[in-house]
């Protein structure tokens, strides 16, 4: 069908030309205009399957996840057993974070179409995030029989195979996958981060060296890696594109993730809070105060409360609770320099993890910080170095854009800053890929100063 004849079928009410002329309008790149084109056909027919679907390939698109998943949704609700959009409900519930909800939708995909490699390679690969190896390698290897030149389904066998301890078979599958690095679209950061952890440094460093290279901005963390392989100087701290990329994908979901077998930060950070300042109001600023949890636990000690972070996602969904006084977006460290002796506590859960140096973001507390203050935060510790900093393992931290902490260097790092430690001891922050991540909880009271 031609442009025209699509025109003319849209006028007179034909949901299937609106489509047609909707997917078009995609291929062209002209993503705004096939959403409204989307839109109208469902206006026609608000219970087409393929029309909620394709809507929703548009959305995800855009970035627009949690739409996407009401049109996944409805199109599963017109038809039950369509396996591509159980696939494709499970990558959006996925990227919202839901693992447990998209693992249940990728295994519907398998169980109405039994050889859709897709949905075993996603299935394999958020089994592994999750650490249950052995089922991951399993839909892996069947992705694999079923598409064996798909260098991502290759790539990620070999990061499931590596958790086993199985490096020989791990390298076997980046040997494979890298046949087709030329082809358009190869995943050359995953190829990366396989062969880093399999220990082939050169080769890890060419990969990340590339994909830097294509992207400047390095939303992506590639210079965190490169670091973290030796190739590279130590950050800073994790690049702004990095961190807001992380929580904009996290945001929908980071709430769910709260609780005992989970995300334990925000619960770690305010008992140490009341622990160090038991009574009293307090004026406290929570700096990277994401989605409020923090907030939500010290609010009935506030005389005044104030959120501060970096992702406007994050930020939206803490103002939906009505917790603070003032949100405001931003860097912690100019935020809280800013702000010269306004607070009585800081509490600052899974911030500090973005830094390297700490140096600055101390300095800005202390600054922050009336005389006998109180700076609560979590960092992970360096198993390796007591005395130095790091950007964590390849197990997940580094991805996240995360740095690891020698205690004695922090504590230098807070004398330095005007801080005394009253508080440092590690407990379970988190749970990932089934295995407990721990934390070095610091509680640091402001010295009185000089003057």
């Amino acid at each position: 069908m031609n442009r025209r004849d699509r025109r003319a079928a849209a006028k007179q009410g034909n949901a299937d030309a609106i489509c047609a002329a909707a997917a078009a309008l995609k291929q062209q790149g002209r993503l705004e205009a096939a959403v409204k084109r989307y839109r109208e056909a469902l206006e026609i027919a608000p219970n087409s399957a393929i029309a909620h679907n394709n809507l929703a390939n548009v959305l995800t698109e855009l970035g627009r996840t949690d739409e996407a998943v009401t049109h996944l949704r409805a199109a599963l609700a017109a038809a039950p057993t369509a396996f591509q959009v159980h696939n494709n409900l499970g990558n959006a519930l996925k990227r919202q974070g839901d693992t447990a909800a998209a693992v249940a939708h990728y295994r519907q995909a398998i169980a109405a179409k039994p050889d859709f490699a897709e949905a075993h390679l996603n299935l394999g690969s958020t089994l592994t995030t999750l650490g249950d190896t052995a089922a991951a390698i399993a839909h892996l290897q069947q992705a694999a029989v079923l598409r064996s030149s798909h260098a991502e389904t290759r790539i990620q066998l070999g990061l499931a195979l590596v958790d086993a301890g199985e490096i020989a078979l791990a390298l076997g599958c980046a040997e494979i996958a890298a046949r087709a690095a030329q082809e358009p679209g190869f995943p050359l950061r995953l190829l990366g981060v396989l062969l880093a952890r399999c220990g082939a440094v050169e080769p890890a460093r060419a990969c990340l060296e590339a994909v830097l290279a294509q992207d400047p901005e390095d939303r992506d963390g590639i210079g965190l890696l490169l670091a973290r392989l030796g190739a590279a100087p130590l950050p800073a701290r994790a690049g702004d594109g990095q961190i807001a990329a992380i929580y904009a994908a996290r945001a929908a979901r980071w709430d769910a993730g709260a609780g005992p077998q989970a995300y334990r930060g925000a619960d770690l950070v305010a008992d140490a809070l009341l622990r160090m300042v038991p009574d009293g109001a307090l004026d406290i600023a929570d700096a990277g105060c994401g989605t409020g949890l923090v907030g939500a636990l010290v609010k009935s000690r506030a005389r005044r409360l104030d959120g501060i972070d970096l992702s406007a996602p994050m930020l939206e969904r803490a103002r939906e609770k009505d917790l603070y006084d003032t949100l405001a977006r931003g860097d912690l460290v100019a935020a809280l320099a800013e702000r010269p002796a306004r607070y009585d506590a800081i509490a600052c859960a899974a911030t500090l993890i973005h830094f390297g140096d700490l140096g600055p973001p101390l300095a800005a507390a202390a600054a922050a910080l009336r005389d006998g203050g109180v700076f609560v935060a979590t960092l992970f510790p360096n198993p390796d170095d007591a005395d130095g900093i790091a950007v964590g393992s390849l197990d997940g931290l580094a991805q996240g854009g995360c740095f690891v902490h020698g205690r004695a260097y922090v504590e230098r790092a807070a004398a330095a800053a005007g801080f005394a430690v009253e508080i440092a001891e590690e407990a379970v922050h988190e749970t990932q890929a089934g295995r407990a991540r721990t934390a070095l909880v610091l509680g640091l009271r402001r010295r009185p100063r000089e003057g």
